[in-house]
């Protein structure tokens, strides 16, 4: 296993490794276009996670000041459920504090529990909620409406707070 930065060549993996990940109803793909806009911000950084130079993972962030937010993290699905979230998300939380971030921002849909689970265990409290920020896809020829998820807003004060230590947790299971 590795973790390196994310480059500019990586763009094309990322979004094909995003549409794999995101496939709830309220997610929707990034392209290349997007993902390289985000790459090219000011602070903005991402770190892919591999195993015998294939992708498993990725995460990426944009710190400015003393304040980050974690953009996007996930793990293939194939992947889930064996602590490399948290490697990931490690990995982010380390940088933020070599960057001397204090307060380390994400948010997430209210319905991803294993998000939650893994935020709450890395020390990322609640405080805040987006109403019906998220919305599903319409599918064609639906009589439903979209449904729509509240996001849920977190936050980690990496000012006080200790490194993070995450012992790997193979669950077994996916998502």
């Amino acid at each position: 296993m590795r973790i390196r930065p994310v480059g500019a060549f990586d763009i094309a993996l990322l979004a094909e490794m995003h549409r794999a990940i995101f496939t709830a109803p309220w997610d929707r793909p990034w392209s290349e276009e997007s993902l390289a806009q985000i790459l090219a911000m000011p602070g903005a950084g991402g770190w892919l996670l591999e195993a015998n130079a294939a992708p498993i993972g990725f995460v990426i962030a944009r710190f400015t000041l003393d304040e980050g937010e974690i953009l996007l993290t996930g793990v293939l699905p194939a992947a889930q459920g064996r602590g490399y979230g948290a490697q990931l998300m490690k990995t982010a939380i380390e940088a933020a504090r070599a960057a001397g971030i204090a307060k380390l921002f994400l948010e997430h849909a209210e319905l991803n529990s294993a998000a939650a689970r893994l935020y709450e265990r890395l020390g990322f409290v609640q405080i805040g909620r987006r109403p019906h920020y998220y919305s599903s896809r319409q599918l064609p020829a639906s009589p439903h409406p979209a449904a729509r998820y509240d996001a849920v807003t977190r936050a980690l004060d990496l000012s006080a707070a200790e490194p993070v230590a995450i012992a790997r947790v193979d669950t077994g299971g996916s998502k």
